[in-house]
């Protein structure tokens, strides 16, 4: 459960608002459900370049462990990185790529984050582009299909927020 403060909920108590992030290889038992997220990068992230000094990942294992008598909560991510400094002229919406390691072909980067870093989830749009979308894609493996995403500032009024 991810809770973050939104100003102009007036239907939370002082702003709040809350939010679950989802990673299931096997949602209802039908399919993988690994939800987009925007992670904030360093302490000084906010305010700084692109999305605000955020970046998206996508959530592929929620975990915890002990060391030192501390629980840690953390998150397994693969990383979306942006394409550009700037947002899409057209659109208005930043388009971002799944990163990729240097030297292994097609395998995307992966880094561990504190849960604490996760500021909202995000919600990604395929570039489609001007072919046909095939009709055997499912939803569930369109991040693992198209090769850049329009990150949806206008999914609700609080993302909008969140970026401007």
């Amino acid at each position: 459960m991810a809770r973050f403060f939104a100003p102009s909920d007036l239907c939370g108590a002082g702003g709040m608002y809350q939010e679950r992030i989802r990673c299931n290889p096997s949602w209802r038992g039908e399919y993988a459900r690994y939800d987009t997220i925007f992670v904030q990068t360093g302490p000084d992230a906010v305010g700084g370049p692109g999305m605000k000094g955020m970046v998206i990942g996508r959530v592929r294992l929620l975990f915890s462990f002990t060391y030192g008598h501390t629980r840690y909560p953390c998150a397994l991510v693969e990383w979306f990185i942006p394409m550009d400094d700037e947002v899409d002229e057209d659109t208005g919406m930043w388009v971002v790529t799944p990163e990729y390691e240097r030297g292994i072909s097609g395998r995307r980067t992966l880094a561990i984050v504190h849960l604490g870093c996760i500021a909202r989830a995000a919600h990604l749009i395929p570039v489609f582009g001007s072919s046909f979308v095939p009709e055997e894609l499912h939803f569930s493996n369109s991040l693992d299909v198209y090769r850049s995403y329009f990150v949806n500032n206008n999914v609700d009024h609080h993302c909008h927020e969140f970026l401007y």
